[in-house]
């Protein structure tokens, strides 16, 4: 008997993030450079405008990366040493890397094998009375079942921040994922649907907690640069939170949604 013989089923290479960069973003960097504004200025601030009216939040705040987002939204948030934070382990090393950071525990829930996203049946039987948030990642843009884990944390008081590095574009029952649960953290990378290079958003409806994750993307100032030079006159700053290791997201390719 022969052995049938396999034909390749691509003969290049498939890259794995390769973003269309075309003219028009190539336009956008070469007016940024020419505006002067290298780091944080008029353009990140129309990008989180558009970027929140998208969502239909109140808040959108630009980061370096979804990293420092999620970082960010749990120390804002009031978690830390001790907590216990239930995730799943069908994602990026970054979601549990941000809660040893902020000195708490990844607690590992698996999956439905179906959707790949963490089975909300299981959390239950994670809870304990160290338990403080749950993060759920809606893995490859599709939405995790939020009805089960908001109803899940609400009954036991729990935060939910969600991962959504991958689900720019995912809606959940008409409703997009920006907009559900405490904050939600988005990802610009470059193997992303939207790429600006680096870069991050956090999505929240709490003035607060938006107020704490723009100081402290901006070292603890009360005002990033374009907010003290935009304005007639120069405006002084003040630092007023203690400075993290998180630092505020510059980039120049914005106009690309």
């Amino acid at each position: 008997m022969t052995k049938k013989k396999h034909k390749p089923i691509r003969k290049t290479f498939l890259i794995f993030g390769s973003p269309r960069i075309e003219e028009a973003e190539i336009h956008e960097v070469v007016d940024t450079l020419r505006s002067g504004w290298l780091s944080t200025g008029p353009k990140v601030a129309r990008f989180e405008d558009m970027f929140r009216k998208y969502m239909g939040t109140r808040y959108a705040m630009a980061l370096h990366s979804c990293t420092a987002g999620l970082h960010l939204a749990m120390v804002v948030s009031g978690l830390g040493h001790g907590d216990e934070i239930i995730t799943t382990p069908m994602t990026f090393a970054a979601t549990a890397n941000v809660i040893t950071h902020i000195g708490a525990r990844p607690v590992f829930v698996d999956i439905d094998r179906h959707t790949m996203n963490i089975d909300p049946n299981l959390i239950e039987k994670s809870i304990t009375k160290r338990t403080r948030a749950i993060i759920p990642v809606h893995f490859a843009g599709r939405p995790c079942d939020m009805d089960a884990i908001m109803s899940i944390a609400k009954k036991h008081r729990l935060l939910v921040i969600t991962d959504a590095a991958h689900a720019i574009e995912t809606v959940y029952k008409g409703q997009r994922v920006g907009n559900i649960g405490d904050m939600a953290v988005f990802s610009f990378y470059v193997t992303k649907n939207v790429c600006t290079g680096e870069g991050g958003m956090v999505t929240t409806n709490n003035k607060d907690w938006a107020e704490k994750v723009q100081m402290y993307g901006l070292h603890g100032m009360s005002k990033g640069a374009w907010h003290r030079y935009s304005d007639k006159g120069f405006k002084h700053y003040q630092v007023v939170l203690k400075v993290l290791s998180t630092i505020r997201w510059s980039f120049l390719v914005t106009n690309i949604i």
